[in-house]
């Protein structure tokens, strides 16, 4: 429950991202084709973007929306399939933590954007939040995975 929880926490934060991002977009392009255009659009609209990224892959795979391509894989035996799970999900929780170590390790709280000035260690820290969040949801179904009897595919 709590897994739900907070990759849904996570998929508002990106959600509100994107909502920014199309009315800034919408209004960029008015004011740029009015001659008036906004400084640092761009900028701005790629910061959202970071946010939107980070916060929507935990949300993803708590929804099983992650591509997959079961061509081969869907003719195997439950039992190969159930191990194959295991490696994947297993390799996703050990890449997301990884990655959200790595941002960690080189989080400055003074590195800032060139044109705007504006600083980088609140998207650094929602960067590490959704990666922490993506591997929480492969491990909890890593663990359910685990408490399985007869293998079946994570469905909606």
């Amino acid at each position: 429950m709590f897994e739900k929880m907070f990759s849904l926490a996570i998929s508002y934060i990106a959600y509100g991202a994107l909502v920014i991002m199309m009315v800034f977009v919408g209004v960029a392009a008015l004011a740029r084709a009015l001659n008036f255009p906004i400084i640092g659009d761009v900028e701005i609209v790629q910061l959202c973007m970071v946010v939107l990224v980070a916060g929507s892959m935990a949300y993803t795979e708590y929804r099983n929306g992650h591509v997959e391509v079961g061509i081969i894989v869907d003719h195997f035996p439950a039992k190969i399939q159930k191990i194959l799970d295991y490696i994947s999900l297993t390799l996703t929780m050990v890449f997301s933590l990884v990655v959200a170590y790595a941002f960690y390790t080189k989080f400055d709280m003074h590195h800032s954007s060139i044109l705007l000035g504006y600083k980088y260690f609140p998207l650094k820290a929602i960067l590490i939040i959704g990666f922490i969040a993506w591997a929480v949801m492969a491990f909890q179904k890593i663990t359910v995975l685990f408490r399985m009897k007869d293998y079946q595919k994570f469905e909606d």
